[in-house]
């Protein structure tokens, strides 16, 4: 499947239409995706096939799948049945074809081969040789379903996604599938201390200038002239928190300001601080204010 098995390509490739999906690219090639691919009904019999790419596809289910016919390479392959919270992985250097027919829900998160190198190559390892999960073997791994479920409310607005926080999930996903169940070094040796005063610096000003998050790490620690893995690990060590966290303190410091010394509306101030939504600003307010936006407003100008 040229281009990634992520999107409209892979809804196209199972059935579904237009399917949400985020994403993130680096130079123009998606190293990692997520889409999240449902229906309660479907044709009877429909062969759904995924073609051939250079990288992974992880498969999260969301509701229980027994059961069906299934093919790598045209070979069939038995499938034992999957349970809600379980997940497979397809190795996409293989084609791989199955028939569904019963309601499903599924988190498919695609991980090309670059970006799992790429983390590798940041960990002192060289190009690792594959990732050892048979096709069709469900696995419970409690790291892979919170690090995959975190995405789900980033599927609602994808278009509003933060690309920091996807950056943070997918590099903890690429590193966990790489060490656990790949040839990638579980401990690497990072250097020493935090951020120096003017990386601190250039990157706080840079992520201020972008409160609404569409930044990625990349550029980040580009310019503070380190690898992503080493500019996340020394920004958290240097603030206590790492990037995405941090502009979301932020980004809730300004809207109170709003809140306090504007006549803007909520959904305004949602807007302006880079919320996807008035829903979205309110609950994320109330989880770390402990109040909602509106309340807290009006307990203040009285």
């Amino acid at each position: 499947m040229a281009g990634g098995a992520y999107g409209e390509r892979l809804g196209d490739a199972v059935g579904v239409e237009a399917p949400p999906t985020i994403l993130v690219q680096r130079l123009q090639r998606t190293d990692f995706a997520a889409t999240r691919v449902s229906w309660d009904k479907r044709e009877s019999g429909r062969l759904g096939r995924i073609e051939r790419d250079d990288g992974y596809l992880v498969c999260l289910q969301l509701l229980d799948l027994e059961p069906h016919p299934y093919w790598v390479e045209g070979r069939p392959v038995a499938i034992a049945p999957i349970r809600r919270g379980q997940f497979t992985l397809l190795d996409l250097s293989c084609e791989h074809s199955s028939v569904l027919g019963d309601p499903i829900d599924c988190l498919a998160i695609y991980i090309s081969r670059q970006a799992l190198d790429r983390i590798a190559g940041e960990r002192g390892a060289s190009r690792m040789a594959a990732i050892g999960i048979a096709p069709g073997v469900p696995n419970d791994d409690v790291i892979v379903r919170s690090l995959a479920g975190s995405l789900l409310p980033a599927l609602e607005n994808p278009e509003r996604a933060n690309p920091l926080f996807l950056d943070h999930i997918g590099m903890a996903l690429l590193a966990h599938l790489g060490t656990r169940y790949g040839d990638m070094p579980a401990v690497h040796r990072p250097k020493r201390g935090g951020l120096a005063p003017w990386q601190e610096r250039r990157s706080k000003e840079i992520l201020m200038e972008r409160l609404d998050g569409d930044i990625a790490l990349e550029e980040l620690a580009h310019e503070c002239g380190l690898s992503r893995s080493h500019f996340a690990r020394a920004f958290k060590e240097t603030t206590g928190v790492p990037p995405h966290r941090w502009l979301l303190a932020r980004r809730i410091e300004r809207a109170q300001d709003l809140l306090l010394n504007s006549n803007l509306s909520i959904s305004e101030i949602a807007n302006s601080c880079g919320f996807a939504d008035q829903s979205h600003f309110a609950r994320v307010f109330t989880k770390m204010v402990e109040t909602g936006p509106g309340e807290w407003r009006r307990s203040r100008r009285w």
